[in-house]
């Protein structure tokens, strides 16, 4: 029941990275597309969408695994 938890927990982590990570690239996305952030922020969209996306698909497989968030390997 501890690792069906952990899982769970792990996949709410994934959720609110990709929401942490995601919502700020769409926006600073549409400031460019409105001319109101300049074009030098595709790094910034970049930079921060790679580090959600390596952390999103990592919360994703400790949930499969069963998993905790904070923890390397499964409880005992």
């Amino acid at each position: 029941m501890r690792q069906v938890l952990d899982g769970v927990a792990s996949f709410f982590a994934a959720l609110a990275t990709a929401l942490i990570c995601g919502l700020p690239c769409y926006f600073t996305y549409r400031a460019i597309e409105a001319g109101a952030a300049p074009t030098w922020a595709w790094g910034a969209i970049a930079a921060l969408a790679g580090v959600g996306l390596l952390m999103t698909v990592a919360f994703l497989g400790k949930a499969v695994k069963g998993i905790a968030p904070s923890r390397d390997r499964r409880r005992r």
